[in-house]
């Protein structure tokens, strides 16, 4: 079968962050043995719906699936008009994030879709595409993991797996992904060196986080892939495609210290000059100072963190399980090491005051972290904070499209929207309009970095 992976048209306020569909690699290998394979990221390729429309007229698929986070739910559904005013006989197929944490809710909103993945799919849509291409009398779903689809007016939604032995998933399609072609910073951040490859240790995280979703797309156990594995695609990624940094995007890349220290240790022997980062941030609780020391020789330099709240009644109310001087140290010691250090930040909780805010903004700035981003709250469907009567209340009344860290898509009860985007412009600006923040920006930007910047700064205060 010929089958279409699609990074979706995104608002072009939502096009900062160019980052290689990882997922989309996976899915690729997984099925490119007994089908024919495109990838096809409209970000990068810079498309919009009548581009998109264009691209399928003249490379017209059998099957599509689109990768969905929630602020690209509204996109997505226009995509699939698309799709079925072209031909309706194309099976469209989603998966990712938002149809992780809400499959029923997925499934009736785009209510044109033939079927939608919950959590980890390289399993699973094989299994799709080999009932796809029986006759549609022998067609049978029930065994499919995952799979969430609609018959006879019912909603079908089968268990979730997640595979135990990572080693045997495929290296992403990374031919497919065409890494050379990605430019500027992906995550929306700098980078020491380019071109850049993403890719993933282990799967799954056991942390309680009210305001995450993350459980429902890798599930809450841990699992680890190989070191000899991840060294194999490490080789492969610097010597074939001429990949110069590496970008780990685990939720839990050091839960088990020892295990991220053997990881280093191996890094360390691999001697290759190639830099590496943890955008997706590392739990400050799960460090210490040999594994720092460790991460500098094997050539990281600079550690993202989830800090969320300045405010120690924020950080017990979302399940943190952190104490701000627990964090004042770690930072301090990442520091000592000679790391630099990058700040993940959210305003807006639900049960959060300007004063709790306040005290965010306060405390960033008391740390010596080198970058910061202050997000606003998101309601991500599947995170347990969805429960609470007010955000359900609100997200009923919500445009999925405003569900991004630079917009304000949900406010605390008493404080408008308009006045939770003051906050995070104050945020953002009394952080990075001091002297010590505004020498480390020209120092490590470079002429090719300046549209980003200008990029970045428009999204946060110019919204």
């Amino acid at each position: 079968m010929n089958v279409l992976l699609v990074q979706p048209v995104k608002n072009k306020s939502h096009t900062l962050n160019l980052t290689p569909p990882l997922g989309l690699g996976y899915l690729a290998s997984s099925i490119r043995k007994y089908h024919y394979v495109k990838i096809l990221d409209c970000v990068k390729e810079g498309f919009n719906f009548d581009s998109f429309r264009a691209y399928v007229l003249k490379n017209p698929p059998n099957i599509i699936g689109f990768t969905v986070y929630s602020c690209d739910v509204e996109n997505v559904k226009k995509s699939i008009k698309i799709v079925n005013e072209i031909n309706p006989k194309i099976k469209t197929v989603v998966g990712g994030p938002h149809p992780s944490g809400d499959p029923e809710g997925t499934i009736l909103y785009l209510d044109s879709l033939d079927f939608a993945f919950a959590g980890e799919s390289e399993k699973g849509f094989p299994l799709l595409l080999e009932q796809l291409s029986k006759n549609p009398t022998n067609r049978d779903y029930k065994n499919i993991p995952g799979l969430v689809w609609k018959e006879n007016e019912k909603i079908n939604i089968n268990p979730k797996i997640f595979l135990e032995n990572l080693d045997s998933i495929e290296f992403p399609s990374w031919d497919l992904v065409k890494l050379e072609t990605y430019k500027g910073g992906a995550h929306g951040i700098f980078t020491k060196q380019s071109p850049t490859a993403p890719i993933i240790v282990t799967r799954g995280c056991p942390y309680l986080c009210t305001f995450c979703s993350a459980h429902n797309i890798v599930g809450r156990k841990l699992r680890y892939r190989s070191i000899e594995n991840v060294m194999e695609e490490i080789k492969l990624l610097y010597c074939k495609y001429g990949i110069r940094e590496i970008h780990i995007e685990d939720d839990n890349f050091t839960f088990n210290v020892e295990f991220a220290k053997k990881f280093c240790n191996t890094l360390i022997g691999l001697n290759l000059p190639l830099t590496y980062s943890c955008p997706n941030g590392i739990r400050l609780d799960r460090i210490d100072k040999e594994l720092l020391l460790l991460m500098k020789k094997a050539g990281f330099y600079n550690i993202f963190v989830g800090i969320e709240s300045g405010s120690q009644r924020i950080l017990e109310s979302i399940k943190k399980n952190l104490k701000i001087e627990e964090i004042s140290e770690k930072i301090k010691l990442i520091k000592e090491v000679g790391l630099e250090v990058s700040g993940y930040f959210i305003l807006g909780f639900p049960d959060e005051t300007v004063d709790d805010m306040e005290k965010t903004i306060a405390f960033s700035k008391t740390l010596n972290i080198d970058w910061a981003q202050f997000g606003a709250f998101m309601p991500i469907p599947g995170s347990d904070i969805l429960k609470n009567e007010y955000v359900k209340k609100t997200v009923a009344e919500m445009s999925w499209s405003d569900v991004f860290n630079t917009d304000v898509p949900f406010a605390p009860e008493g404080i408008s929207r308009k006045e939770l985007k003051k906050i995070q412009k104050k945020a953002f600006l009394t952080f990075y309009l001091r002297p010590r923040q505004i020498i480390n920006l020209i120092k490590r930007a470079r002429i090719s970095d300046v549209s980003f910047i200008l990029r970045r700064i428009i999204s946060h205060i110019f919204k």
